[in-house]
């Protein structure tokens, strides 16, 4: 009897609220460093075509040789970030389908205007970032786009030539900062539940949180918005 209540008892930890919500923590983190180094390295482009190509020819064919086989590590990295996708994905629409039905019962927990705010741009901005995510790979990684939405043919292999002709279109540069500051405001917002999520907000620690939050995002928009800037204005060419 004890055997089973302790085993009942480890199955519901799976799916409580509070394991799920830590969860969502993790694997956003996860995404905030991920962009944080993505970002960092397209500022490579500052250093010139041959950098900035040697670079990307590092990420994708020698990182971590002889760790994992050339051109192995990317694999890897892939589906890793698509694990913590997925998880993240799970996570987020457990806990919208456990508020929902919690606000179906006849005891409903009031929130105050700002949490309801939180999550419904958090939903919102998440589905921007989905889309973006899948016009973004399908841009760079795969080159399938057409050449008119593209701004570059499928021949044009060279990741600084890619961003160079990509760039030129006003058009594109706004779509990637609505896209960035999406992402931007998501990261900020999902940085501060990480934190909530993991018990780490208290009183004396809240406003360096909510102060460090906002700053990650900030970086994070200024980084990935600097490269398609200075291309729209000539200054990387």
């Amino acid at each position: 009897m004890a055997t089973t209540t302790v085993a009942t008892k480890k199955r519901r930890a799976w799916t409580t609220s509070v394991f799920i919500k830590q969860l969502m923590a993790i694997s956003g983190f996860v995404f905030v460093f991920f962009l944080l180094f993505h970002s960092y390295g397209n500022l490579k482009m500052f250093l010139g075509e041959q950098v900035y190509n040697d670079y990307a020819h590092w990420l994708h064919e020698e990182a971590f040789v002889p760790i994992f086989p050339h051109g192995g590590f990317i694999w890897v990295f892939r589906a890793a970030m698509a694990l913590m996708l997925i998880i993240h994905l799970y996570a987020a629409a457990y806990t919208w389908l456990r508020s929902r039905r919690a606000r179906s019962t006849r005891y409903v927990v009031v929130k105050s205007v700002s949490d309801s705010y939180a999550a419904r741009t958090m939903r919102m901005t998440g589905v921007l970032l989905i889309l973006g995510i899948v016009f973004h790979l399908l841009h760079f990684t795969t080159a399938s786009l057409p050449r008119q939405l593209a701004n570059f043919g499928s021949e044009t292999t060279a990741p600084y030539s890619r961003m160079i002709a990509a760039f030129q279109s006003p058009w594109l540069v706004l779509f990637y900062a609505v896209f960035v500051g999406a992402a931007c405001f998501h990261v900020s917002h999902g940085f501060w539940s990480m934190f909530q999520s993991l018990g780490w907000v208290r009183p004396a620690t809240r406003k360096p949180l909510v102060v460090l939050s906002g700053l990650v995002g900030v970086i994070i928009f200024v980084m990935f918005l600097a490269p398609p800037a200075a291309i729209a204005t000539g200054i990387i060419h």
